[in-house]
């Protein structure tokens, strides 16, 4: 239980730094399959019980972090991105290892690439939505709101798929600041379309997620590896000048080291569950 607070407040935490994914923090903790299994287990009579605690727990100390702890660490990350982003390129890039054991996959082989290469092209079409078709109004006509839904729908991308960031997202769809005028406003009504999508497409895409892992773990694992490899483009600040190189590569390796000693831990925890 504990464990799960604590990285859910960590996901929580930096779900609106611009350019940081929740799924991929949530990958990078060692808690995304979880997570993915949980969201369609909760329509089993069996698993209902334990699938709400588990998300219960983990949406509150999420929004905890996203409430206590992002505007200060977004506030220190503006000030010195330059240096702090390479702890998160660490991070990211901390998490190929464990990638490539979930994906089964021995050694590197061209079909691995081509499904690391579509991953990273999807990251990277997400520039290609036109802005502002998705603004949400209180006198939408039928047309507007199926679009609005489907606003919702790829908003759920975001918060389910890693490497792609939440806040980015809205602001390319053109969704941020309609968002928070419509939540200063008290015009909850607006959001219903896009809440909506939202809520499909998070329930859509979990459950289709949680059969490809189980059934094409490589296709599923190689792809979501070049989601995270397409986010770099989105977290690298660019080149530090003079002792800010060294205190970069410091902060990279740093960032590298701990997730993949966390994915360490991660595993020997999941084989000790097996065998207990």
């Amino acid at each position: 239980m504990f464990k799960t607070l604590v990285k859910g407040f960590i996901v929580g935490s930096s779900m609106m730094i611009p350019g940081v994914s929740g799924g991929s923090m949530a990958m990078i903790l060692g808690e995304y399959d979880r997570l993915i299994a949980a969201i369609p287990s909760l329509f089993s009579r069996k698993t209902f019980k334990s699938s709400l605690v588990y998300l219960l727990l983990f949406v509150i100390a999420a929004l905890a972090g996203i409430l206590i702890v992002a505007r200060p660490l977004e506030i220190i990350i503006n000030r010195y991105s330059l240096i702090i982003m390479y702890l998160f390129l660490g991070a990211v890039c901390g998490t190929i290892p464990m990638m490539v054991k979930k994906a089964h996959a021995e050694g590197f082989d061209i079909p691995s690439a081509i499904y690391i290469i579509i991953g990273i092209a999807l990251v990277f079409s997400v520039e290609l939505i036109p802005e502002g078709i998705f603004n949400p109004t209180l006198d939408a006509s039928f047309l507007d709101i199926l679009i609005q839904v489907l606003g919702g729908v790829l908003v759920s991308v975001g918060l389910v798929l890693p490497g792609i960031s939440t806040s980015y997202l809205l602001l390319v769809l053109g969704l941020y600041e309609p968002i928070i005028s419509a939540l200063s406003n008290n015009e909850f009504i607006s959001l219903i379309p896009i809440v909506a999508g939202l809520l499909a497409g998070i329930l859509a895409l979990t459950k289709a997620l949680q059969i490809a892992m189980d059934r094409y773990p490589k296709i599923t694992y190689m792809m979501i590896l070049g989601f995270l490899l397409g986010s770099i483009k989105e977290i690298y600040p660019g080149l530090p000048s003079s002792w800010g190189i060294l205190v970069a590569l410091l902060l990279f390796a740093l960032g590298f080291a701990v997730v993949y000693k966390l994915s360490l831990f991660e595993e020997e925890d999941e084989k000790k569950q097996k065998t207990c």
